[in-house]
């Protein structure tokens, strides 16, 4: 396919844009992912001609053309269309929702200055987009892009998306629901392990289990869509039970030093009302062998506070097995002393948020360091999540942090290859250990 983007100046190409959208459809067709088509249409560009003269006001759309083309989530097609208006595909997309921060980028690179003359150009548009569905046609998707780019000049809006396409949305959804199921039940999931490591001797401890699933076409969903999903969908208890049997199966023979590591798996809000919560937990430890000392269970903040009496009961319940609690994504939910009077939790997750830019903002290493104390008065142990660079790592070491997790010392690994991590030991502190 031909990709303007490559090429040193622009063309206007509707031809060229009718052939690429019709070559994404085919490659889409029986599949359950969207081809996306956004048009922008410019504003009053017609003055910047007359103030500049064409050949500048060319320059510019020059430019922006090469702007557009180099947006993350690269558009596979990027062209010029009808003077001031741009077109460009995205295909393969998962969904209708991710039209949003598509938009988003597309309009960050029409804010951004222009300089022609030594004078400041800023320029302002329109998005119309539109999105396939079944027996969907280019020359279809271009006329319903047009209209909803002309829709969002009427309604003084940044971008709007075609009312077909929102239909056409819903109907994807329902597919793409049925497809997660039907992974479920052909037990097409795997589980890929981020490692774990102490900080005071930069070993490992163990690390947290997480969801992937590629689906027929080779086409990953994120693991916080598919979650959503099957969430939706009323079947998170079967997920937990295939992920904690999975999990304590994969994690039976890992060991350092003859030691075994920490497994953690993830619980929901449904989950933690499960009636048959505990009896799963205990069940999975029998059939595997495992020992409750080796296994967590992480539940985010605000699942925990929905139900609190609950929440806490359920947990404590667990904990009397042996099996650790964590408290994951803290920070970000309400906390209070209040609540830490009560929690039967062994650890807490500072949320990565805080530790991106720990180094950078004083605000979110003061909310750190304020994880850490409290950590220390409840007698709690701390993951940090999250750590990118060897200079946060240092800093959390220094700071009394317990634990931590991240790209630095590994990304999420499938299970043969966190394996593969393990027998790496010793890790040198100042390189990640890729699998």
């Amino acid at each position: 396919m031909d990709n303007s983007a490559d090429k040193t100046d622009f063309d206007i190409d509707r031809q060229g844009l009718l052939s690429a959208l019709n070559h994404c459809l085919n490659q889409q067709a029986g599949k359950q992912k969207l081809t996306v088509l956004a048009l922008v249409d410019l504003n009053n560009f017609a003055q910047i001609n007359q103030r500049h003269g064409y050949s500048n006001g060319d320059r510019v759309l020059a430019e922006l053309q090469q702007r557009l083309a180099a947006i993350p989530q690269n558009p596979i097609f990027c062209t010029r269309v009808d003077g001031d208006k741009f077109a460009l595909i995205f295909s393969p997309l998962l969904n209708i929702q991710l039209i949003p921060l598509v938009a988003k980028k597309i309009i960050d690179q029409l804010c951004r200055l222009f300089v022609l003359e030594d004078q400041a150009i800023f320029l302002e548009g329109r998005i119309g987009f539109s999105a396939s569905s079944t027996g969907s046609r280019a020359e279809v998707l271009l006329q319903e892009a047009e209209a909803a780019a002309k829709q969002a000049k009427t309604n003084q809006q940044q971008y709007h998306i075609s009312e077909s396409s929102a239909v056409a949305s819903a109907q994807h959804q329902v597919a793409l629901k049925e497809q997660v199921i039907q992974g479920l039940s052909e037990n097409s999931f795997q589980l890929h392990y981020q490692p774990q490591i102490s900080l005071a001797d930069n070993r490992p401890r163990g690390a947290e289990s997480l969801i992937r699933w590629i689906d027929n076409n080779e086409y990953r969903i994120k693991p916080e869509q598919l979650i959503g999903i099957i969430e939706q969908s009323g079947q998170m208890q079967e997920l937990f039970a295939w992920t904690i049997n999975t999990a304590l199966r994969e994690s039976a023979s890992w060991c350092i030093d003859g030691k075994p590591i920490t497994t953690a798996v993830n619980l929901s809000a449904s989950c933690l009302r499960w009636p048959g919560l505990f009896d799963s937990i205990e069940s999975s430890l029998n059939l595997w062998g495992g020992n409750p000392a080796d296994l967590c269970i992480e539940v985010t903040e605000s699942t925990i506070q929905q139900d609190l009496n609950q929440g806490f009961k359920t947990l404590s319940k667990i904990k009397e097995l042996g099996v650790k609690i964590s408290i994951d994504d803290f920070g970000t939910g309400y906390s209070s002393l209040e609540y830490f009077k009560f929690i039967p939790a062994d650890e807490l997750k500072i949320d990565k948020s805080f530790v991106f830019n720990m180094l950078n903002s004083q605000i979110d290493m003061d909310i750190v360091k304020l994880i850490l104390d409290w950590g220390l008065r409840f007698n709690m142990q701390i993951v940090a999540e999250g750590v990118e660079t060897l200079e946060t790592q240092t800093t959390l070491t220094e700071l009394g942090c317990t634990y931590a997790q991240g790209y630095h010392i590994s990304k999420a690994l499938p299970a043969e290859k966190f394996q593969h991590w393990l027998n790496q030991y010793p890790i040198d502190k100042t390189k990640p250990i890729v699998g």
